[in-house]
């Protein structure tokens, strides 16, 4: 009998879970019910708030809304996008089509749904009498990669008026004033960030709204490309090849605009010198050293000094390929002690001997490297970028006016690869002042 009474109390009690699990899902399927087809009427209500808002101020609208209805809080999220009359996409196509429709898409969601459920509405709205003013017109601006990839995240702002790009890299402005505009492109919070062709994160047009038209300006921009160029220059006594330090280097690229000159950290001379960001073109860049297009070995493109140039690929996502050496040409100066080529002296150590670049100009001053010289009146490091310099040395003694003896030499001449440029500067006498 004991046995009976157990075994019944336990099919009870089976039989009770299986009702009162049932009776909960029937519950939560009867909430969840109830819960889509409140959230269905917020979407609807939603629908209805946004197209009674002014064309204009729905453009680029994203925002989200807590309501609570009952013991339910609902997420309605708002969006709001202009769209092409002729596509029925977002408009930063080609062409001047006009933006004169916006979609907006009401989403609610709530506390505890089941995964992927959601009320969802998405409609197209035309524009009413006054909606846009019939002076003003929009402006469409696109961003994306060369092949056309949409960059999302951009800022984007023309004149007053900022903006960002959507999933399709664009962004739209409504309503402008008729007038001209410089529209600029910001990359650079969008991580990693992305660089336009010349290498900047920011990139700007000058352009013009023409009342009831849509204009179209397309950026292009891509995640940054990194690559290093080295040196090297022919020592004098050995004649073989070693490797030499510079300061900056000349980009250039076929489907780069104008060229680019990259500075190492500090303006201080390296044996590598980092080249970023750079725009990662799929063919490789030009490089020759210095900063300015008299610096370039080979203005005219015939060919010559192939050696004063290196080609490299700007890889993306910090994968920096070292480019093949540039190679520089030396100017070997000695300075003695002495007073003319019959009465030298000795070598003069501790000299001060600085080397003004005299055709390229950063920021509208000449830049000067400047040198001491070793036991045997050298420079302790060779190789310049090819160029025309003014060369001033002086003794390092006394002070401003008297015991310190300075040497000059102007527009010399510093471009031959397969020998260096030698002077004799002589200290024994001259005037006074530093360099």
């Amino acid at each position: 009998m004991l046995i009976e009474i157990l075994v019944s109390a336990l099919v009870l009690t089976v039989a009770s879970i299986g009702v009162v699990a049932l009776l909960q899902t029937t519950t939560r399927s009867q909430a969840e019910l109830r819960n889509s087809s409140e959230a269905y009427a917020l979407a609807q209500e939603d629908q209805a708030r946004m197209a009674s808002m002014r064309l204009a101020s729905l453009n680029k609208l994203d925002k989200t809304r807590d309501i609570q209805v009952g013991s339910t809080l609902f997420h309605v999220r708002s969006k709001g996008v202009f769209i092409n009359d002729k596509t029925s996409t977002p408009s930063c196509g080609e062409g001047t089509s006009s933006a004169d429709y916006v979609e907006i898409t009401s989403i609610v969601t709530w506390n505890g749904m089941s995964s992927g459920e959601k009320a969802k509405i998405v409609s197209i709205l035309s524009p009413s009498n006054g909606s846009l003013d019939a002076k003003n017109g929009t402006l469409a601006i696109g961003v994306t990669t060369k092949q056309q990839t949409p960059i999302v995240g951009a800022k984007v702002t023309v004149g007053p008026y900022t903006g960002t790009t959507d999933y399709l890299g664009c962004a739209v402005f409504a309503d402008l004033p008729k007038g001209d505009y410089t529209a600029t492109v910001d990359g650079s919070g969008n991580p990693p960030g992305v660089v336009s062709t010349i290498g900047s994160y920011t990139q700007s047009k000058e352009v013009t709204v023409e009342a009831t038209e849509t204009k179209t300006e397309k950026f292009e921009a891509d995640r940054p490309g990194t690559t290093q160029a080295t040196f090297q220059y022919r020592d004098p006594v050995s004649g073989q090849l070693v490797p030499g330090k510079a300061d900056s280097v000349m980009v250039t690229h076929a489907e780069m605009p104008g060229v680019r000159a990259i500075w190492s950290a500090d303006g201080t001379r390296q044996a590598a010198v980092p080249l970023a960001p750079l725009f990662p073109f799929t063919s490789p860049y030009r490089l020759y050293a210095g900063f300015c297009g008299e610096s370039n070995p080979d203005p005219e493109k015939k060919g010559l000094n192939p050696t004063a140039f290196a080609s490299a690929t700007a890889i993306r996502d910090n994968h920096t390929v070292v480019a093949p050496p540039i190679q520089l040409p030396v100017y070997n100066p000695t300075i003695w002690s002495g007073t003319s080529s019959s009465s030298k002296g000795v070598p003069l150590e501790n000299a001060d001997v600085r080397i003004t670049d005299a055709k390229c100009k950063k920021n509208g001053f000449s830049v000067t490297r400047e040198y001491t010289t070793n036991t045997a009146g050298k420079l302790t490091e060779l190789g310049l970028p090819w160029g025309t310099y003014n060369i001033c040395v002086d003794t390092k003694l006394g002070n401003e006016t008297t015991g310190v003896l300075k040497r000059t030499a102007t527009n010399v001449e510093i471009k031959d690869l397969a020998s260096a440029t030698t002077a004799d500067f002589y200290m024994g006498s001259g005037v006074s002042g530093r360099c």
